[in-house]
């Protein structure tokens, strides 16, 4: 079920605020009222979206996840599908390498992680063929593209994506 477009908008406008702010100031420094005074929005409109500040930010995650899902399914009958759906999901990390690094930089990157990790089996599934029941090895696989992927941001994106998607698709295979 879509939202309807206030809800959307409000949910951006709030979102928006949050990093404006995040990049300004520690998280734990930012109230809900820092947050609602910059989205121009009342204080039970923040409520009625979201519990809490950190709900703002599993909420966007949820949102990228999402999107790379769609992405992921449009390519699963092109060529490498573990390699092209590996190039995705770092392409997904490059695009959102700012909200990344604002969330490294407050020791706040397990909540995108938190986000993924509700339907992370779902595309290891797809794209490495791991059943959510190989728990150990599900966790190895969604562990480590998480891991590799925010030290990439960590290290200002030196490498390319493609540079990347090599690395990562290597040490998936020797794993296989």
């Amino acid at each position: 079920m879509k939202e309807n477009i206030q809800v959307t908008r409000s949910k951006e406008w709030i979102f928006n605020a949050l990093m404006f702010l995040l990049k300004k100031n520690a998280f734990r420094k930012i109230s809900i009222e820092d947050i609602t005074k910059k989205a121009g929005v009342a204080r039970p409109t923040f409520y009625r979206n979201f519990d809490s500040k950190e709900d703002v930010l599993i909420d966007q995650g949820r949102k990228i996840y999402e999107r790379l899902m769609i992405d992921l399914e449009s390519s699963m009958d092109e060529g490498n599908v573990t390699y092209n759906s590996i190039k995705k999901i770092i392409i997904i990390f490059d695009e959102y390498s700012e909200l990344f690094e604002v969330l490294i930089n407050n020791n706040l990157e397990y909540l995108i992680f938190q986000s993924f990790d509700v339907e992370i089996s779902n595309l290891l599934k797809k794209i490495l063929g791991v059943d959510k029941e190989d728990k150990y090895k599900s966790k190895f696989f969604e562990g480590a593209l998480f891991s590799i992927a925010i030290e990439w941001i960590k290290n200002a994106k030196k490498e390319s994506v493609e540079t990347m998607t090599e690395i990562i698709y290597n040490l998936v295979a020797l794993n296989k």
